[in-house]
């Protein structure tokens, strides 16, 4: 019970003092309001909650000052959604067409957010983005092909560290 309160309440500690950089702070809000979806025991809130992690990685993205061009993480980094899009496919296969479009979508956009970061010269923004990867990635291949007893633990570790990477870039 104390997780549920948890969770999203650290989300929202982390947010508190980005509240005068409006895109961190509202990717942070929806990052808290993911967080509260997942924690759900319905499997109907997995699509609200990847919806909600989806959009504070937009708003991540639009915080990140960085020009758009081609550069070398590019290439390490589509090969990272290749793989996992490619590993986490024998689950997300026998999920409905909703949580697949979702998934590859999401894939592409952590990346995209990932590669944003990385062309900025901020290496505590790019570690933050490269954390959420990891968390992402492990938290998927849990949902989708196999849980391990320490899968939880490497989410939550990275998911937080990620977070107040992010957050400490821009407060």
């Amino acid at each position: 019970m104390v997780k549920y309160a948890l969770k999203p309440t650290v989300t929202l500690l982390i947010a508190y003092p980005t509240y005068n950089t409006w895109h961190i702070f509202l990717g942070l809000l929806f990052s808290a309001l993911g967080d509260a979806f997942l924690m759900l025991p319905s499997e109907q809130m997995f699509v609200p909650g990847l919806l909600s992690f989806l959009i504070a990685h937009i708003f991540y993205i639009a915080s990140f000052d960085s020009p758009t061009r081609v550069s070398w993480p590019a290439v390490p980094l589509v090969l990272f959604a290749a793989a996992m899009l490619h590993g986490l496919w024998p689950g997300v296969a026998n999920e409905d067409t909703v949580v697949q479009i979702g998934v590859v979508v999401y894939v592409f956009a952590i990346v995209w957010m990932t590669y944003k970061a990385s062309l900025t010269g901020n290496m505590v923004l790019a570690t933050g983005t490269v954390l959420f990867c990891v968390s992402d990635s492990v938290l998927a291949w849990s949902k989708f092909i196999q849980s391990y007893e320490w899968s939880e633990f490497v989410v939550m570790l990275t998911y937080y560290a990620a977070q107040l990477c992010i957050a400490a870039v821009h407060c």
